[in-house]
């Protein structure tokens, strides 16, 4: 399915009904490249056309603990090389983690939200 061209460059909430149901899914309007390496809780940031890193990029976390309850647990900004480790603390909150959900947002490349598992310890 195509978005139309008036809304190609802004982010819209998608919504799809039929047979009883109903889907939605939120599509941001961005020119970034996110990848999770969810095994070492690590993303990296490029532009999507030329895979430039994208440095100084804003990233937030929120996690879902075992309790179900939903809590910030990180923040910060890409490196140089447009990584960014978004586990790591200096406590050991991540043991009560189920899920993360990981904002990604720039001024000028737009923003990305994607869902991760924590790591395995």
């Amino acid at each position: 399915f195509e978005i139309p061209e008036r809304f190609a460059s802004r982010n819209v909430l998608v919504e799809v009904t039929g047979g009883g149901k109903r889907v939605s899914s939120a599509v941001y309007a961005n020119t970034m490249a996110v990848t999770l390496a969810e095994n070492y809780g690590r993303l990296e940031v490029r532009t999507r056309d030329g895979g430039a890193p994208l440095a100084r990029t804003y990233v937030k976390v929120y996690a879902r603990k075992g309790d179900g309850t939903v809590a910030f647990f990180k923040d910060g900004y890409t490196d140089l090389r447009g990584k960014f480790d978004y586990v790591s603390l200096n406590t050991n909150e991540l043991d009560s983690v189920e899920a993360l959900s990981v904002l990604v947002m720039s001024e000028e490349n737009g923003s990305v939200v994607r869902e991760a598992s924590p790591p395995q310890r």
